[in-house]
């Protein structure tokens, strides 16, 4: 088959499957399947998409057998992060955290606010933007139920920009950065300093917004997003179901700091990612089955991994790594950015911030890092360009999660977890089935539209300030 249309054919397999996966209706019989089994969309859509590839010749088996052996042990480090995820919640780590966030705001809304946000950045700095949302969100919900927070989108839209923000900092915070940290040869250690300033630079810039947002909505002056109402306090929950930081908590987060010491020396050994995976899920199903301490029974933690991921992540590593070898990228796309990243620093920067962003928001993160992965080592810019570029590139995919929820499946899980949690609090707060508000998908695109210009212009400049210090220095 021609380059351009096996080209053109992959991307628009890639929109359309990510167009049916984050549409919200479902038939029936998908209802039953994700009720029952925890079955959604991004299980079975991208392997019936690589499947029309495969029986079209659209897509290569050496495609297929390339992204396996090179990108297995990304789908194996997430699961590792699924099993830890499970034995944080718990331990009652992240409850125990968030309850003693809300004894701390004593009762002023807008405190609190900025409080989770930073707790939220906290927690999403040492370990994933996934497991931030996955368990920081169904708890934030009932924090909110429990002390009458009845108008709860500052406080959740907040939570969900923050998780997606130091999340760049470090090598585990985000499956795109190993991806990308893989393509540049970035070790967990060089990752780190390569990204640890324009994280900052890009958490002090949403915090600031933050800020600005919440005094302009507690003065009742302004119109700007009126829906989004900010009352003025809360009533502290009388109970903190985890009040004492306690020995299984202890263990769960001496577990979680060996598997980044793991992840920081097999990376810098330049060992496959499964060395650490591997050990990190043996040791954290181990425990929970032999340590007595957990109230269920290992089959909970097995039954709750995003097993999804595998089929979803894999085929689009698969379409991205077709789609590098064909004509277009390398003929045609390369010479392209090429030329247009050497026009000026500028270009280089904002291109490379909100070009990813937009990308992400066309085809998700996964597929866009794995896409990105293949082209930045094409390029030759310079030691300088290349750098620079690597950084905006990882910007853009991190904060361009914020925008939609095509943006990441970690927009997805967020959804899901506020709707699953929702339910459960109705059940014991019936009285405020038409009280509570929660974002939808407008206010997702609102907010996250206005952090990602704001925070990704603000980074944009830092990086060209660092490109002007580093040339003069160097």
């Amino acid at each position: 088959m021609p380059d351009l249309p096996v080209a053109a054919t992959i991307i628009a397999l890639n929109v359309l499957s990510v167009i049916l996966i984050v549409k919200r209706h479902r038939f029936n019989w998908e209802q039953r399947l994700r009720e029952q089994y925890g079955v959604d969309r991004h299980w079975w859509i991208p392997p019936i998409a690589l499947a029309l590839t495969l029986i079209f010749s659209v897509v290569s088996f050496s495609a297929v057998q390339t992204a396996f052996t090179q990108k297995f042990g990304i789908i194996a480090l997430i699961f590792s992060f699924g099993v830890m995820a499970e034995g944080l919640r718990a331990s009652g780590f992240f409850s125990h955290l968030a309850y003693r966030i809300v004894e701390k705001g004593n009762g002023k809304t807008g405190k609190l606010i900025l409080y989770m946000f930073v707790l939220t950045s906290a927690v999403t700095f040492f370990t994933s933007n996934d497991i931030v949302i996955y368990v920081l969100t169904p708890i934030i919900v009932s924090i909110c139920f429990r002390a009458g927070i009845k108008n709860t989108k500052l406080i959740l839209l907040s939570q969900f920009i923050a998780a997606n923000t130091l999340s760049m900092s470090m090598l585990i915070g985000s499956p795109t950065n190993l991806i990308i940290a893989e393509s540049a040869g970035l070790d967990f250690f060089s990752y780190f300093f390569l990204m640890v300033l324009p994280a900052f630079v890009a958490f002090l810039a949403s915090f600031l917004l933050l800020k600005i947002l919440t005094k302009i909505l507690q003065s009742e002056k302004f119109s700007v997003m009126s829906d989004i109402e900010l009352q003025q306090s809360y009533s502290v929950p009388d109970v903190n179901p985890h009040p004492g930081f306690t020995d299984q908590m202890r263990d769960w987060v001496l577990i979680f700091g060996f598997f980044v010491a793991l992840v920081a020396a097999v990376t810098f050994l330049n060992y496959s990612l499964l060395w650490c995976a591997v050990p990190a899920i043996m040791i954290s199903l181990g425990y929970w089955h032999f340590s007595g301490k957990h109230e269920t029974e290992i089959r909970e933690p097995l039954g709750n991994l995003p097993y999804g991921i595998f089929f979803f992540g894999m085929t689009f590593f698969i379409f991205a790594e077709q789609f590098s070898r064909t004509g277009f990228v390398n003929t045609d796309l390369v010479p392209f950015l090429q030329n247009f990243f050497s026009s000026g620093k500028i270009a280089t920067v904002f291109t490379g911030i909100f070009g990813s962003g937009i990308l992400v928001n066309m085809f998700l993160d996964l597929p866009s890092a794995a896409i990105i992965s293949e082209i930045l080592p094409k390029l030759e810019l310079g030691f300088l360009a290349e750098k620079i570029l690597t950084q905006a590139a990882l910007v853009g995919l991190n904060i361009g999660t914020y925008v939609t929820s095509i943006g990441a499946l970690a927009g997805l899980i967020w959804f899901e977890e506020m709707r699953i949690q929702r339910s459960e609090e109705l059940e014991n707060f019936p009285e405020m089935k038409n009280e509570m508000i929660f974002p939808d998908r407008i206010d997702l695109i609102r907010y996250g539209v206005l952090n990602f210009l704001f925070a990704g212009f603000v980074t944009a400049v830092f990086l060209l300030v660092e490109w002007m210090v580093l040339v003069k220095v160097l």
